[in-house]
């Protein structure tokens, strides 16, 4: 299903004297809807590109499975690993494996990319207890070694990790109600994040400062993936089980 909307990004702010602060404003920025995919795999949710960008991988909360998938959301395979409750997927081509993020159990997982079998794990320490509040998403930066991840909530944080020092740095975030997603955009050195609970994608820099937010029309978006090149963005939603793809605006 084919879509045109221009998505207004001027940002509501409220004061609520009895609740928690509000998340700082940002500067705003504009997405243009390109088109919306229906998945035929239910509760997408963690996102990134598969070998030369040519395909997608994400995961399902509901069967805990790792699929493979055209740019237009069309399942292509799925892989032989069956998770406990993974939230985020990347893919490292410099060993042609997948590395998923279990949400509870607050590991990553390495499986073979051509038959999807596990080859090992780690444990990531996240700072929090609360089991659904874990590992979140998931991107691998093929220029430093490193994966990038994000704690959902309590709290809020970017880790920084890698398989000879563990984790090498820990940023506590506060720009949104949550964080479900990470995308590394290598060329343009920037870190792209989405809030479940916020409706929106952040774009910051490497140390996770926000630059620019663009508000979203809905929650439950899990999973995100940049084409920095085409300024396209690929974002999954948990709750309608669709793909949309949105054009970057410069203003």
């Amino acid at each position: 299903m084919a879509g045109f909307v221009m998505l207004s990004t001027a940002m509501a702010s409220s004061c609520n004297n009895d609740g928690p602060p509000a998340p700082p404003e940002h500067p705003q920025g504009e997405l243009q809807l390109l088109n919306v995919y229906d998945l035929d795999l239910p509760e997408p949710s963690g996102l990134s590109f598969g070998p030369g960008g040519e395909t997608l991988l994400m995961v399902s909360d509901n069967t805990k499975k790792v699929y493979e998938t055209t740019l237009q959301g069309e399942v292509i395979r799925t892989l032989e690993y069956e998770g406990d409750d993974p939230e985020g997927v990347t893919y490292d081509a410099g060993q042609s494996r997948v590395a998923v993020a279990e949400e509870r159990k607050r590991k990553i997982v390495f499986l073979d990319y051509d038959n999807g079998s596990e080859q090992e794990s780690h444990e990531i320490s996240t700072g929090g207890s609360t089991q659904n509040k874990g590992l979140e998403g998931l991107s691998y930066n093929v220029d430093d070694n490193n994966f990038y991840m994000v704690n959902e909530d309590l709290p809020g944080v970017l880790i920084i990790w890698d398989e000879q020092n563990g984790i090498t740095r820990k940023t506590e975030l506060n720009f949104a109600d949550d964080y479900s997603g990470v995308f590394v955009d290598k060329p343009n050195n920037r870190l792209w994040i989405v809030s479940d609970e916020s409706k929106s994608l952040y774009e910051c820099n490497i140390d996770a400062e926000v630059l620019t937010q663009y508000k979203l029309e809905f929650d439950k978006f899990e999973g995100v993936a940049i084409d920095p090149a085409n300024r396209m963005v690929y974002l999954v939603n948990d709750d309608k089980a669709k793909l949309y793809i949105y054009k970057i605006i410069e203003k």
